[in-house]
């Protein structure tokens, strides 16, 4: 068992957007992404199924022509493929579990 406690892991970079590796159990692997207010992820292309679960923070996620609104506790899924980006009104932390 692995427990990793996400509510101490709140530095946020006003230079870029902070990309820190959780676990990698073999095919799954777990970051936490950081983006203050203002800052977004720019569009990617991931070849796996990615997860993201939204600790704090509000924003957009776009996938393709799709827009979501997100806040605590959203969860969105984005299949293999699929080219996304995400964008921070608020100071926001999101889990992203990228699965095969």
């Amino acid at each position: 068992m692995q427990k990793i406690e996400t509510n101490s892991l709140r530095e946020i970079s006003p230079s870029g957007v902070l990309s820190k590796p959780l676990l990698d159990a073999g095919k799954a692997r777990v970051m936490q992404l950081s983006l203050d207010a203002g800052q977004a992820v720019a569009p990617c292309q991931m070849p796996f199924l990615v997860l993201y679960y939204f600790i704090e923070g509000q924003g957009q996620i776009l996938m393709g022509d799709e827009k979501a609104e997100f806040q605590p506790g959203s969860l969105v899924a984005v299949p293999a493929g699929s080219v996304r980006s995400i964008s921070a009104s608020h100071q926001t932390r999101v889990l992203a579990v990228q699965i095969p």
